[in-house]
């Protein structure tokens, strides 16, 4: 069972005050109902008998972000036409009883089939969340599905799920939420078009406005079902009295059968059919996923073996990210370059990469708005949004490289079996093997990496990576390291171990958390059981990887974009507003008076007030991205040179490695908040993990600069 804890995740609903949510769970028998409502409840359930029969309704609840979500399950049934009492049962509970959302479940291995139920259900009833069972399974055999694009079509959320595992429960979860509040959903029921048997419809509907009836059901619907000839729907006419209406009903239905000469039944059936092969054409594919050769078997061979496995996994992930990265942001090609001498390809490397390119490019922006309109305006619109809008598209080709590459690797098979080769070694830390792709992505990109929790394995294992991957140290945050060691040692040696030992505490104090959030957090003493499915090796299909990776994209810079565009505009206005309006130095902006707020934070690693503030500035900037850390320093100093500004500092060798790992764990930037926030859905939880980054950067940083001091006293 899955158990959700509010006070864990609470995303700061408009009052904490607990309200129910009533949930009609509703399949064909066989589409994995049973599985998904045990999942959801467990325990907390009991059976009953619809009233009048002996057809069985279990009810059962849960609490999730401050709301009592009670569960329905109604029986398994592959029609609304009421020729069953299972089928009575299902739609007079969705026309009596209202609930405020239909869970309509679709099996994905086989979705032609059984999505003439979700249609008739979406006919009938307008708040709906369409879920597709059984997701990988059918992946591993090769059923791939385009859910973005269904719920586009149909204007219902649609979530995919494995009950068996608890993937995509959270996201159900929030979806019957948002349907319940009115955030997302159909406003009115699903439109077939049933081509030339509409004038029928149309002529019925008008009959029908005059009947009882029409205040009860749907009145397209009521129309349908009648020329369908419910005998249901027919008695419940007789019993009202209404025998005219019900003459013309007849006389409508017969002239159906005249004008086809075929039982309406079929014929709309088969008319429903055609606008499900029409809206599921184009969004399903299905891929041979058989072994491909002696290669496969050699890969197999390997990636299974407990010694070679996990080197050749970990290589693999690292040449394909070394890849990417490289692309588009240089990194960390260009790192190299740099430390054998080649500094001037290095810089035309990270200057002529795709996020480079898109920074160069909204950089001139910047500067021709600048030039073109004077004053605050021109700099509010050149620095706040337009450089706030490069922010976050810079971001854009990072993270579709990223999401393609992740999506090749899951649906080539090799995903689940570089899991299995690395989860002996992290389970040691409460993950599961699927956790390294995320952490590896966070070596070069905290927001991609944040974004990739979505493969653990469960729920608490995706919470432990979105609050540990900020840990992570990125290319950005190098990028800074690298001037500091630059600055305060001398010697590629010691530099180079001054940076090597930052990254070494950095992932350990990522991985511990991982572990101490896992058990004192989620009490999960054990970590995540690997249960995940082998597909054979196969080429993969670029219309699955160009869908997987463009909806994750997408999705990104529609939410976190957003939130980033916001957060940017703030610092900005921090940076160019004082107390008497426009700053004309830094020393009187917001951001240089919080600094000097902040200031004794930094003293307490034993840097004089006047420097203090400095450093304590420069870490305010750092959060709209780490790289502008060098550039505080520099503006606030007055020096031109970044080496000389941070130099007149004055920081002993402790006190630099003290800033370093300051500097590495404190959060990364505004972006990967926006996307913590994304991806956990809870205010709450995000001001969390903004809190532990804060709190341990301070606390390992300060230990480790004390410690040294103390070393460097007694040597």
């Amino acid at each position: 069972m899955l158990i959700f804890d509010v006070s864990k995740c609470c995303p700061g609903e408009r009052s904490c005050e607990r309200r129910t949510i009533t949930v009609a769970l509703i399949g064909q028998p066989n589409v994995g109902k049973s599985t998904l409502f045990t999942r959801l409840t467990g325990k907390y359930s009991h059976v009953a008998n619809w009233p009048g029969t002996t057809v069985e309704v279990r009810e059962g609840q849960l609490e999730y972000r401050g709301f009592t979500i009670r569960i329905f399950d109604l029986p398994g049934v592959y029609g609304l036409s009421a020729s069953s009492m299972e089928e009575i049962v299902a739609r007079t509970f969705l026309v009596e009883r209202r609930p405020d959302v239909v869970v309509l479940l679709v099996d994905s291995l086989s979705p032609e089939r059984t999505m003439y139920l979700a249609i008739q259900v979406l006919e009938l009833y307008p708040n709906v969340v369409l879920v597709f069972t059984k997701a990988d399974v059918a992946h591993s055999s090769g059923v791939h599905i385009h859910f973005d694009k269904i719920e586009a079509r149909l204007e219902v959320p649609v979530i995919a799920v494995s009950a068996v595992k608890g993937y995509g429960v959270r996201e159900l979860l929030d979806a019957i939420i948002d349907v319940a509040e009115g955030r997302k959903g159909r406003k009115r029921t699903l439109e077939v078009p049933y081509g030339p048997v509409e004038p029928f419809i149309r002529d019925l509907e008008q009959v029908l406005s005059r009947s009882s009836l029409a205040r009860k059901y749907p009145p397209r619907w009521l129309a349908v079902r009648l020329l369908e000839g419910d005998e249901y729907l027919l008695r419940e006419l007789e019993e009202a009295g209404e025998a005219e209406v019900l003459l013309q009903v007849r006389e409508i239905r017969e002239n159906l059968i005249r004008a086809f000469g075929r039982d309406p039944v079929e014929l709309l059936a088969s008319l429903r059919y055609y606008y499900i092969d029409k809206l599921l054409h184009d969004c399903i594919v299905r891929v041979a996923t058989e072994r491909r050769g002696r290669a496969a078997l050699l890969i197999d061979r390997a990636l299974r073996d407990r010694v070679v496995g996990p080197i050749l996994s970990l290589l693999s992930l690292l040449a394909m990210l070394s890849l990417v990265f490289t692309v588009n942001t240089g990194f960390p090609v260009n790192v190299f370059l740099s430390h054998v001498g080649l500094r001037n390809i290095a810089e035309m490397l990270e200057s002529y990469s795709l996020s480079g390119l898109v920074s160069l490019g909204f950089g001139y922006l910047s500067s021709l708005v600048k030039s073109s309109i004077p004053g605050i305006v021109g700099r509010l619109l050149a620095e706040g949004v337009i450089e706030g809008v490069g922010a976050v598209l810079s971001f854009f080709p990072l993270i579709l490289m990223v999401n393609i590459m992740l999506a090749v690797l899951e649906d080539s098979g090799l995903a689940p079996r570089f899991a299995y080769a690395l989860h002996e070694l992290l389970a040691r830390f409460g993950l599961s093997g699927r956790s390294v792709f995320p952490l590896m992505v966070g070596f070069g990109c905290n927001v991609p990496a944040v974004m990739a929790s979505r493969t653990a394995l469960d729920e608490a294992e995706r919470m432990q990576l979105i609050a540990t991957i900020p840990f992570i140290p990125c290319q950005a945050r190098l990028t800074v390291l690298l001037a500091l060691a630059s600055a305060f040692f001398s010697g590629a040696i010691y530099q180079s171990a001054a940076v090597v030992s930052v990254y070494v505490i950095a992932i350990l104090v990522a991985l511990a958390l991982s572990l101490a959030i896992r058990r004192a957090v989620f009490g999960e003493r054990e970590p995540p059981e690997l249960l995940i499915e082998i597909p054979p090796l196969h080429r993969p299909s670029l219309r699955v990887v160009w869908w997987s990776s463009w909806d994750l994209t997408k999705h990104f810079l529609i939410r976190a974009g957003v939130v980033i565009l916001g957060l940017s505009l703030v610092t900005w206005t921090l940076l160019n507003f004082g107390p008497g309006g426009p700053a004309s130095t830094i020393e009187s902006s917001y951001a240089a008076i919080i600094g000097k707020f902040l200031a004794p934070l930094v003293q307490v690693y034993g840097i004089p007030p006047d420097r203090a503030w400095v450093i304590a500035f420069a870490l305010l900037n750092g959060l709209i991205a780490k790289e502008t850390f060098l550039s505080a320093v520099v503006l606030a100093s007055g020096h031109t040179n970044v080496l000389s500004a941070l130099r007149a500092l004055g920081l002993t060798a402790p006190q630099a490695v003290g800033l370093m790992l300051l500097v590495t764990l404190y959060l990364p930037c505004v972006a990967t908040l926006a996307t913590v926030y994304q991806e956990s859905r809870s205010i709450k939880y995000t001001l969390g993990v903004l809190a532990l980054t804060l709190t341990t950067a301070f606390t390992v940083s300060l230990t480790v600069t004390y410690m040294l001091t103390l070393v460097s006293r007694l040597v």
